[in-house]
């Protein structure tokens, strides 16, 4: 990859060309539960500063953050009149931008129809809050039924990394370092003890959607760990698609979003949605993993490399805030981490030409929902089991789930040319005599 198409994936910065293209999605902002009527805020997405509040009707407002009168600060004022006063001279805007109120005016005075704050469109779907930051009307929100769906529960969680969206998303198809990372004894403990077994695994891919097919050897002879992962534009990982409506199984959706923050930094949003079955709750109570003593490891940052979320921080914060591109060495092993880029670049490159980027319907309705189809979270499978299975994309009716599948052409043809598997054989399972970090 060449200094210019590096710059081009990661700038998001409005005018940027993935600035635009991000834009021209419905992207989260913020967990619901955290926007209160009594604490406006000042929030940094895609490298804008803006103010984040709900009024005392519950609605949420994403606006520019400086009162257009005299330039103080929102983030100081009151709640009240209908939307947000500024603590300085009492002008009052409301969700939309409009200025509402202007206490020091002539009585009958219409300068305020005159004055607007820059304001974003939001919604709330999932215990989320949601915004188009684009030019012109918002097209429909993608109604992915894990944020839709009322026949569950949903968790979230959350956290913040110094380094571009980019240094993560090109974590999401690579299954080799689930691996390297992340299966190995540290301090005594293995934290993915399912993946120990370094993977055979295909990619595949078109314009809209891209995943990898993992298998690993199982913990008894017959059993096999079966995983999939998707990435869809702009910044959506899937993890596990779970069941759709009126699958006894109920397998729980896990889902993450990077939103970059800036150029540098990036808020990651977690979604677990677990179906009810039989009217009762899925969560299971957390692993009771043995927890072995930190391992501190860096010279100028330090990460306890015990953890997950340790280690890919160090990994993906180590390569720099925005990964130098130019200087590697991609190998076959890599192809999932291709296919995320190439992705990304066509949905930049479509916005560029004018054109709606992946993955916006403009003819989804109001009663319809998508499903993505991923067998995720490591699933132990007997030897042969779901090797026909394909990730897909699902849309249908949320009264009738009557299917339309999405079928990335390219890894049905890889399919049929090679035959399942037979191409991706990685080295070695972990075993106890790499236990120990080396210096």
């Amino acid at each position: 990859m060449d200094a210019q198409e590096n710059e081009t994936m990661t700038r998001v910065g409005p005018g940027t060309p993935a600035g635009e293209t991000l834009r021209r999605y419905w992207l989260p902002i913020n967990f619901s539960d955290e926007v209160k009527t009594e604490e406006p805020k000042i929030v940094r997405r895609l490298a804008e500063d803006l103010l984040l509040f709900r009024d005392e009707f519950g609605r949420v407002g994403l606006t520019e953050p400086m009162c257009p009168h005299r330039g103080a600060s929102l983030e100081y004022g009151w709640i009240e009149a209908g939307g947000i006063r500024c603590c300085y001279h009492g002008w009052v805007y409301d969700v939309s931008g409009r200025c509402i109120e202007q206490p020091g005016e002539p009585a009958g005075s219409n300068f305020k129809d005159k004055i607007t704050l820059k304001a974003y469109s939001t919604r709330e779907h999932g215990g989320i809050v949601w915004a188009y930051m684009g030019p012109g009307e918002p097209p429909p929100f993608p109604r992915y039924d894990f944020l839709v769906r009322e026949d569950g529960e949903r968790t979230l969680n959350g956290y913040f990394r110094e380094c571009n969206f980019m240094n993560q998303l090109d974590n999401c198809l690579d299954p080799v370092h689930a691996t390297i990372l992340h299966g190995r004894d540290v301090n005594g403990v293995r934290q993915n003890p399912e993946r120990a077994e370094s993977p055979e695994f295909e990619v595949l891919a078109d314009d809209l959607f891209a995943s990898y097919v993992a298998r690993r050897q199982g913990p008894e002879p017959g059993k096999e760990w079966h995983r999939e992962v998707s990435y869809t534009p702009p910044i959506l990982v899937i993890h596990d698609g779970g069941s759709p409506p009126g699958d006894s199984n109920a397998y729980f959706a896990d889902v993450a979003w990077r939103m970059p923050v800036d150029d540098y930094n990036t808020l990651s949003f977690i979604l677990k949605f677990y179906p009810f079955k039989e009217g009762k709750s899925t969560i299971r109570p957390a692993r009771n993993s043995p927890k072995p003593p930190p391992l501190m490891r860096g010279t100028r940052v330090k990460f306890d490399m015990t953890t997950v979320n340790g280690q890919d921080a160090a990994a993906q914060i180590g390569q720099g805030r925005i990964a130098d591109r130019t200087a590697e060495h991609l190998g076959f092993s890599d192809r999932g981490v291709i296919q995320v880029r190439k992705l990304w670049l066509s949905a930049i490159q479509a916005v560029m030409r004018g054109e709606d980027p992946p993955g916006i319907l403009r003819d989804l309705q109001d009663n319809e929902m998508l499903h993505f189809d991923v067998v995720g979270s490591g699933r132990l499978v007997n030897k042969g089991e779901l090797v026909e299975h394909l990730p897909r994309i699902m849309r249908y009716a949320s009264e009738n789930f009557a299917p339309q599948n999405h079928l990335p052409k390219s890894f049905l043809r890889a399919r049929r040319n090679y035959g399942f598997f037979a191409r991706a054989r990685f080295g070695r399972s972990l075993s106890s005599s790499t236990s120990k970090l080396e210096s």
